[in-house]
């Protein structure tokens, strides 16, 4: 598998709000903005999604104890093989890998409907978006300062990435 070289990625788009989920609109709108002709509408629609989770999770989760939040950033790039999303906050470390694995051992083992859940609907949703519509997400600490939420879908049968931090 090869990877897309940084002059592979069509323009994309950065944005960089406040820490606030007033904000929220402003990131539809940036998202909305950026066009998506080359992208299935599906996966469009799961890249809306999941970027209102990972805003509103970076917001009222990795953020919600510091005194001055940062901003929040927002990257989208795509190639003719990949759309990949990002999100940047500055909370403490977490572990994505670890919940994920731990909400779907919780749904596997009570056979229940998991949106019947009253907590962590973000994760059942990241976990339906890697295993029933192909994403590849993943959660990177970097720098001690900052973590970086990647969501990426392959648009073409040889997906060139993994998305991966």
């Amino acid at each position: 598998m090869t990877l897309p070289m940084a002059a592979d990625f069509l323009p994309g788009g950065q944005l960089a709000v406040s820490s606030d989920l007033d904000q929220l609109e402003t990131v539809l709108s940036w998202f909305e903005g950026l066009g998506h002709p080359d992208v299935p509408a599906d996966v469009w629609m799961q890249a809306q999604l999941a970027l209102v989770e990972g805003f509103t999770n970076a917001v009222r989760h990795a953020h919600a104890h510091l005194v001055s939040p940062p901003w929040v950033q927002l990257a989208l790039q795509r190639s003719r093989h990949l759309v990949r999303l990002q999100i940047i906050d500055h909370g403490e470390a977490f572990d994505l890998a670890s919940a994920l694995a731990t909400v779907e051992a919780e749904i596997a083992a009570s056979g229940a409907d998991p949106l019947a859940r009253e907590a962590h609907w973000g994760l059942v949703m990241f976990l339906k978006l890697q295993k029933e519509y192909g994403w590849t997400i993943s959660y990177c600490r970097e720098d001690d300062a900052i973590n970086v939420l990647s969501l990426s879908h392959p648009l073409t049968a040889d997906p060139g990435a993994d998305g991966s931090c």
